[in-house]
């Protein structure tokens, strides 16, 4: 796991540990999706998990090793708050903010947190908006995330959101972010830093979530969404929904931390979504037989 860390690249084909790129795997779609699953052309997803792999190994540089170690955040009675649509809501919502941020290491003091109501889900389908549910944006100087209130009878999923957020806060608000970053990935390099900084189970248990169509069979991934460029946004202000990572994607990035962690069977997994929780066995089995 070395390569990880950037001590070396990772192996070739042909060396021991190495991946074949030429074997393709029973379990990856055929179908074309977003960078870092399985396509037509990348039958593996292999140039996808190396970009989720390259990611991490920035993250590592940038907040230090043991910032993937500290202790993951769980969808718990222990951690998710209740009362969150009561009278007191916008104390409580920051609070949850402030705990969240304490696992992220992020600093929230000075953090405006301001609350809005979105157009709700079967509404946004019918007429084909996407549905927004948070915002970064720096304001004179001040850092500022916008929360859609329609989350808080859902802690879990109101905890990803805020991950999301204060992953910008890290990212743009902490001056971390690079003009070598395109601008396409910002919103995924954003979904893996909440993984590495130890919210990565309730970030990928919301790219799981689905919302159904109101006609029809169809079903929209909550993590299908429009980019920073289609929504218009600039570099500092940032419109997104839950999500822009694929539970694959999500699950490798676990898996990946799981290595880091030195953790070949992770108690926290039992808290995943079933395709989250695949994939990152898959990952971890794949680190075993040194692929």
């Amino acid at each position: 796991m070395s390569w990880i860390f950037g001590g070396e690249k990772r192996p070739e084909k042909g060396f021991p540990g190495a991946i074949d790129l030429d074997e393709v795997k029973p379990w990856m779609r055929a179908a074309g999706s977003v960078s870092g699953s399985a396509s037509a052309e990348d039958p593996q997803g292999a140039k996808g998990r190396a970009w989720v792999e390259k990611v991490l190994r920035w993250c590592v540089a940038e907040f230090g090793e043991q910032a993937v170690r500290r202790e993951f955040a769980l969808p718990t009675a222990d951690f998710l708050p209740t009362g969150l649509t009561g009278p007191d809501q916008r104390a409580r919502i920051r609070e949850f903010v402030d705990r969240v941020g304490a696992v992220m290491d992020a600093d929230t003091g000075a953090l405006e947190v301001q609350l809005f109501e979105a157009e709700d889900q079967n509404s946004a389908g019918r007429s084909g908006k996407r549905r927004t549910v948070g915002h970064y944006h720096r304001t004179e100087g001040r850092d500022v995330i916008e929360l859609d209130v329609g989350h808080a009878d859902r802690p879990a999923a109101l905890a990803a959101l805020i991950a999301h957020e204060l992953g910008h806060l890290r990212l743009i608000g902490e001056g971390r972010l690079r003009a070598s970053w395109p601008e396409a990935d910002e919103e995924k390099l954003t979904d893996l830093v909440t993984v590495f900084l130890g919210m990565g189970v309730f970030t990928a248990n919301a790219a799981h979530s689905y919302a159904t169509a109101r006609r029809g069979f169809s079903v929209l991934p909550m993590g299908d969404l429009t980019s920073r460029t289609l929504n218009g946004a600039a570099a500092d202000d940032t419109t997104h929904h839950l999500g822009y990572l694929t539970p694959d994607q999500f699950g490798h990035a676990l898996a990946c931390c799981a290595r880091l962690r030195g953790e070949h069977n992770p108690p926290w997994a039992r808290h995943l979504e079933p395709g989250v929780h695949a994939a990152l066995n898959r990952g971890l089995a794949e680190a075993v037989s040194g692929r």
